[in-house]
């Protein structure tokens, strides 16, 4: 058990993210930087989307659409960006089975 002189001199990191998540600790929370500079982008290309996980350099927030596809024309030459999502964090729940209602033959496939 901590003394009252222990308890004074200790240090507490209070820290949140944009999800109203607020975490409090005693010790300096370390969160993976790869996990905070990423971010998911659907883009058109040559006629197919694709789903690209970019990382962030020095920027502090998600580029626009046309800012994105200005800097993907180097590499995919006429790419339109379709939308940005921040990488959201591993869901807490296992889906089983998904299965899609086809009304053209009246049931689930």
């Amino acid at each position: 058990m901590k003394n009252f002189k222990q308890f004074l001199s200790e240090s507490v990191t209070i820290h949140g993210d944009f999800n109203g998540t607020l975490n409090v600790g005693s010790d300096p929370v370390q969160q993976k930087v790869d996990e905070q500079n990423q971010y998911i982008a659907d883009v058109v290309w040559m006629g197919s989307i694709y789903r690209m996980k970019i990382e962030k350099k020095e920027s502090l927030r998600l580029p626009s659409t046309q800012e994105l596809a200005e800097q993907l024309q180097g590499e995919y030459p006429g790419a339109i960006v379709q939308r940005i999502y921040p990488l959201e964090p591993k869901p807490t729940v296992k889906i089983a089975d998904v299965k899609r209602y086809h009304p053209g033959k009246l049931e689930w496939v």
